[in-house]
């Protein structure tokens, strides 16, 4: 089969033939409809300091987010049948620990991750824990299905931070910035604030909610969140240290920073007048939960309470996917696709 490897460390990835796996015990096989290029496989494509210390699967097929059906079962697999549609969880969870005794599998103390520490779905077929494929619902189509993954970081930002009836920024409007302001709106927030330094990637967002936009290097953050305007919840998406420092200085006191993004390298904040004094809480969050995340996920695409369709901006053979890469770098598109 058509596969993409990290064929060693450094940058980039190539696309090479190899062997389709049978499934063991307790794992399914899957076709791969569609797969969607994430933030996490820039990091790992570029091959950046935080990518550097993943323990990733090297050599290894990349890519987590995917679509795909069923096409072999492995022994001991009770809960899904040849046929079935299915995503894909990231988490790998080991179902023994602490935590995952106390529903908190997605940072399970034994964790690994679908496309990081084992093979992913840039290919043709994959190989998937039985426990991570989660049948989906025929009303949501391939193309949703395919980013509902990142779609569920969204849903569980907006959940933790108890958005509902709170003034809200969101700082980023790549993939999981939409998203999250998109959930923010279906669950109630009073005002969703977004903002990117691409145009393109703004105007993308203006398509998906109504929500109150801005390009900090045009108008400064401090013009767009004083007063009034100060959020009770920051959501930072960007892994960008200027984002965060030039927003928290105007968290209402009593806030939250729920920081989702992922840093390459340590960052710097005023601790002391930007969080202690302002009894502040800064949470990070990890995925989705399993699988309340998912029920919530499902129940807003079907009933139609979040728009996210103009996110998918291009849709390419997984032939082309050095330039699907390009173009999720350059910040040209919001989601890339790739079909095998």
């Amino acid at each position: 089969m058509l596969a993409i490897i990290k064929g060693k460390p450094g940058p980039g990835a190539e696309k090479v033939q190899v062997e389709i796996d049978e499934p063991r015990e307790n794992e399914v096989l899957i076709s791969i409809k569609i797969a969607a290029i994430c933030g996490t496989d820039l990091h790992i494509y570029s091959w950046d300091p935080w990518a550097a210390n993943t323990n990733l699967l090297v050599p290894g097929i990349i890519g987590h987010e995917c679509v795909g059906e069923v096409v072999r079962v492995g022994k001991n697999v009770t809960s899904l049948s040849i046929g079935d549609r299915v995503c894909v969880e990231t988490h790998i969870p080991c179902g023994d620990c602490r935590l995952c005794r106390t529903e908190k599998q997605n940072i399970c103390e034994n964790l690994r991750l679908f496309g990081l520490h084992t093979h992913g779905c840039f290919a043709q077929y994959a190989i998937v824990p039985s426990i991570c494929a989660r049948k989906i619902p025929s009303q949501i189509p391939d193309t949703i299905a395919s980013v509902m993954e990142p779609l569920g970081v969204g849903v569980h930002a907006a959940q933790l931070a108890e958005v509902k009836g709170k003034r809200v920024t969101v700082l980023g409007a790549g993939p999981i910035g939409i998203f999250t302001a998109c959930v923010t709106q279906a669950l109630g927030a009073e005002a969703v604030y977004i903002s990117d330094v691409k145009e393109n990637r703004l105007k993308i967002a203006s398509k998906c909610g109504n929500f109150k936009l801005w390009n900090p290097l045009k108008t400064h953050t401090s013009i767009v969140l004083n007063g009034d305007h100060r959020p009770d919840v920051i959501i930072e998406t960007t892994g960008n240290e200027r984002a965060i420092q030039e927003a928290i200085p105007y968290l209402r006191k009593g806030g939250q920073v729920i920081l989702v993004g992922l840093f390459s390298n340590n960052i710097s904040l005023n601790l002391s007048s930007d969080v202690l004094f302002k009894e502040a809480t800064i949470m990070g969050i990890h995925g989705r939960k399993m699988w309340d995340t998912w029920d919530t996920m499902e129940d807003l695409l079907i009933h139609d309470k979040i728009n996210i369709a103009p996110t998918i901006t291009h849709h390419l053979s997984l032939n082309d996917f050095a330039k699907g890469f390009e173009i999720a770098q350059s910040g040209e598109g919001v989601k890339v696709l790739l079909s095998p």
